[in-house]
């Protein structure tokens, strides 16, 4: 195998997710690692669309939270209320966008639900692009911030 091909391969296989904003380093979390960290299991988690459409259905899936993907980074709090300003957005390789307060991922049952997924249907997701996603499964309208193929996480400070 030539050497191009084998650090495209080593490449692939490390690919993770970025994180960055408003944390004192940013960082890569490897999918790899991603896989290691503690993973919630979800059953028949309906994919409806904002104007309540069904757009399909995820038998079984695993994945970790959100919320502990963040808590690994050292978020910057200068104020007492930063965190009721701050919020989070995850981006997807080809661009889509989906937002999630502070106060909504920390302090509701919504955080409970948002899971970066590592295996879908019983198959393994490998990471990469188009390889990993996001669902807040606890949405009315969970196609609405359904992300596939999540490349950044940026925390951000409102103005």
């Amino acid at each position: 195998m030539s050497d191009k091909i084998m650090s495209q391969k080593i490449i692939r296989e490390e690919s993770g997710l970025t994180v960055t904003g408003r944390v004192k380093r940013p960082f890569m979390l490897p999918f790899s690692e991603l896989c290691r960290m503690e993973a919630r299991e979800v059953k028949d988690l309906q994919i409806i669309c904002g104007s309540g459409d069904p757009k399909g259905r995820i038998v079984h899936c695993r994945g970790v939270f959100l919320e502990d993907v963040i808590r690994r980074a050292e978020v910057i709090t200068e104020e007492d209320n930063d965190t009721k300003r701050m919020f989070v957005v995850v981006t997807a390789g080809d661009g889509y966008k989906v937002v999630f307060s502070w106060q909504e991922i920390f302090n509701t049952p919504i955080g409970d639900g948002i899971i970066l997924l590592i295996e879908k249907n019983g198959i393994p997701l490998r990471g990469g692009h188009d390889r990993l996603d996001l669902v807040s499964s606890e949405d009315y309208f969970t196609g609405s911030r359904y992300v596939k193929g999540v490349e950044k996480i940026e925390i951000t400070l409102a103005a």
